[in-house]
């Protein structure tokens, strides 16, 4: 009787015991590559198992609830995700890690029109995904862009805060922004373009350094940054961004994806707002401009039989920013007693992109876009219109086994007028109309398993400059595993030169624009070489880059501040050069723990004729010799927190003083730091919080004599005859600034 009892209970208790434990079962890796010994664990228990050949794992006995799963194996990215054990069930998880390289393997077609592979492209490629920039949460992408090796944002006026971005030393007027392929962003539409343009639409970023005018045309010398908006049939269904800054500022993005049939629709809104007037320098100026900022954007692809492009979309930008003395707005704009610069713009852009019905890749773009500025620059008024339109066809085909061509023929007109005499060639060398029209052709050879050369040239003619002829040649080699890549490159670029996007303060009101002489186009050569090497090591993998670079100018074309009170234009046929090397690594650790670093030395300078007739180097203003950039990122796993480190440093750079400036001629060293902290929940929210600028470096006396902007007191107690001027600022003023944000990916 005592046995039967004792068996009578234990069947109870595993009857029971069933009832409130499960299992957990599934595979790791694909049907293609199971991933065997990958390591699979549920945070803070002892349950754990090792997957076997075919990748497939199983846990029995787990007390029901929710859990934590880790899955690890070397040389791919963690894997982690919430289940939910369910007594007497099994749980069945399928899990397809990422390799930590996969970045190297993703898609790029800015190198050469073409869609390749990363890491089989002959051309040097970077490649920044919207996740990169999270980073360090920005509002816009000119913020976005200053943690990219290379790169240097360069804020150019005190007051309005007129932006661009160097690459590798040269002034952003000579770097081409795309969007989706098309030049969107030169001239006028450049002046505020990348403060303007919400991450929330972008995809990716990739960044090609190096001339590029065979591809690209006009404007392609420093290199190109090509944005890539979202797929309307990969993006989210919904999406929201919410962040408020400690200066009062607000930024705001939502976008919905959905389908119809053969059709996908993907529409973006954002907004910004930042209209409370702050002076932490005291020097009786806004340290950031008031502004209203929407954005809509709005994309649409069609499915087609064999997988042939059919895109169209459409944006628009309504911008209003005033910056200026500590006045209200209804005081500040068009005041001939309170110094003001306010911009206000609309921008509108709309385009294809059309995959003709024929047996061979023959692609379609066009694009029209229009931009309308009324400013005023302290007394000066101003009143602009910029029309751009932009075709291309293009053809590729693989001829055979060592041969794949790329042809194409290209036709943009740019319209451009103002009420400042700014588009009179007689003036400036640039008339009310450019038209541009460009033949290109490239064949890309696989000499051997190792080695790939690329041959181009483009024959381009545009009513301002006549005729120019730009090749290049690129060359590969790579290791049999890949793990070694070498590229070099050689190639030109040119430049038709346009005020409205030379250097900074095209528009300042402190300065009088004189150009001495037509302006004619700006031609140079660069060599490129490279080293790329990925390493896998017991920890993680560590992806290192290294590369030197050379650009010769037979005419530069530079605005001058030597003189008081003026910016002066005029060709330099004696040339320029900018020279230099950059190094950037980045280790991804097993656990999610992810480092990297960068550098980039430049020397930069122009050759200029003395007093005496002989020639020495003059060296432009605003370009640092010396930017380094890094990022520390790691996720506490169980709790989905994570925190991320990012800054750069910054070596002394010359401004632009005045005669007897009491003010530094160079810049300091210094350095942005940034630290932020995202918590991750499980139903598609994250909230996070941190400081930008989190040591406190403020510009000092970015303007001279802000208390007489309109020069009406010079004579008073002013021996060294000082003017008010608002070039020498390079940085920001603002300071300290904490945010806190919330996102949320339905």
């Amino acid at each position: 009787m005592k046995k039967f009892f004792c068996f009578f209970l234990s069947c109870i208790y595993v009857a029971v015991t069933a009832q409130s434990v499960g299992e957990l079962k599934g595979t790791v890796g694909n049907a293609t590559i199971p991933l065997e010994k990958a390591g699979i664990s549920l945070l803070r228990t002892s349950f754990s198992a090792i997957a076997d050949s075919a990748g497939t794992f199983e846990i029995k006995n787990i007390p029901a609830g929710k859990y934590q799963l880790l899955i690890s194996y070397v040389g791919y990215e963690n894997f982690q995700q919430q289940i939910e054990i369910k007594a007497g069930r099994a749980t069945e998880v399928i899990a397809e890690i990422i390799p930590l390289n996969a970045r190297l393997k993703e898609i790029v077609v800015t190198g050469t029109m073409k869609e390749v592979k990363k890491i089989e492209s002959i051309t040097p490629v970077e490649v920044y995904a919207q996740k990169y920039f999270q980073r360090n949460t920005s509002s816009n992408l000119f913020d976005a862009l200053k943690n990219i090796n290379g790169f240097f944002s360069d804020i150019d006026n005190g007051v309005s805060n007129t932006t661009d971005v160097q690459i590798n030393g040269l002034e952003g007027n000579y770097t081409m922004v795309l969007i989706d392929g098309v030049p969107a962003m030169n001239g006028l539409a450049g002046l505020y373009a990348l403060n303007a343009l919400p991450l929330s639409i972008i995809d990716k970023i990739e960044v090609l350094k190096g001339a590029s005018s065979t591809l690209y045309g006009s404007d392609a010398i420093a290199g190109i940054i090509n944005i890539k908006t979202k797929s309307p049939a990969q993006a989210p269904r919904f999406s929201s961004n919410v962040c408020l800054n400690s200066m009062l500022g607000v930024n705001a993005d939502f976008s919905a994806a959905f389908k119809m049939k053969k059709a996908s629709s993907f529409i973006a809104v954002s907004g910004e707002s930042a209209n409370y007037r702050w002076d932490i320098n005291g020097d009786n100026f806004t340290d950031v401009p008031l502004t209203n900022r929407v954005n809509f954007f709005n994309k649409w692809s069609f499915v087609r039989r064999e997988n042939r492009v059919a895109n169209i979309y459409a944006r628009y930008l309504f911008e209003d920013r005033i910056g200026g003395e500590m006045k209200p707005v209804s005081e500040l704009r068009n005041s001939r007693q309170y110094y003001s610069e306010a911009v206000r713009t609309h921008q509108w852009q709309a385009g294809l992109q059309y995959q003709l019905p024929v047996s061979e890749k023959v692609l379609l773009q066009l694009d029209y876009s229009e931009h309308r500025q009324q400013a005023n620059f302290g007394l000066n008024l101003f009143d602009g219109i910029q029309r751009n339109v932009f075709s291309q066809l293009t053809w590729s085909k693989k001829i055979d086994s060592v041969n794949e061509l790329l042809m194409g023929a290209c036709y943009r007109l740019n319209n451009y007028v103002d009420n400042t005499g700014l588009s009179e060639d007689s003036i400036t060398g640039r008339g009310k109309f450019l038209h541009v029209v460009g033949l290109f052709i490239e064949d890309e050879l696989v000499l051997s398993k190792n080695h790939q050369l690329l041959l181009g040239a483009r024959f381009e003619y545009n009513n301002q400059s006549g005729p120019v002829f730009t090749p290049r040649v690129n060359y590969k080699w790579h290791s049999n595993d890949e793990s070694n890549i070498i590229r070099v490159g050689l190639g030109t670029g040119y430049r038709v030169p346009n005020l409205l996007n030379e250097g900074f303060a095209a528009l300042n009101g402190s300065r009088t624009i004189v150009v001495e002489e037509k302006l004619n186009a700006e031609l140079a050569l660069n060599a490129n070489a490279g080293y790329t090497r990925i390493q896998n090591l017991s920890s993680g993998i560590l992806n290192m880059e290294a590369g030197v670079f050379y650009t010769y100018f037979f005419n530069f074309i530079n605005p001058d501040y030597s003189q008081d009170g003026l910016i002066v234009y005029q060709n330099n046929k004696l040339g320029a050069m900018a020279s230099g090397f950059s190094m950037n690594a980045d280790f991804s650790f097993h656990y999610p723990l992810k480092i990297g670093v960068g550098f980039t030395y430049t020397n930069v300078f122009e050759r200029e004729r003395n007093e005496e007739g002989e020639i020495e180097k003059e060296t432009p203003t605003h370009v640092p010799p010396f930017v380094a950039n890094f990022f520390l990122s790691y996720t506490f796993p169980a709790p989905q927190l994570s925190i991320d480190w990012t800054g750069n440093v910054v070596s002394p750079m010359l401004l632009a003083t005045v005669t007897d400036d009491f003010r530094p001629t160079h810049s300091p060293w210094f350095t942005i730091q940034n630290i932020q902290l995202t918590k991750k929940f499980n139903n598609g929210i994250e909230i996070y919080a941190g400081l930008k600028n989190f040591f406190n470096f403020v510009q000092k006396e970015p303007i001279l004599r802000p208390f007489d902007p309109f020069n009406k007191n010079v004579m008073v107690g002013n021996p060294a005859n000082y003017r008010f001027d608002t070039s020498y600022g390079f940085t920001s003023t603002e300071g300290i600034k904490g945010f806190i944000g919330f996102r949320y990916n339905l």
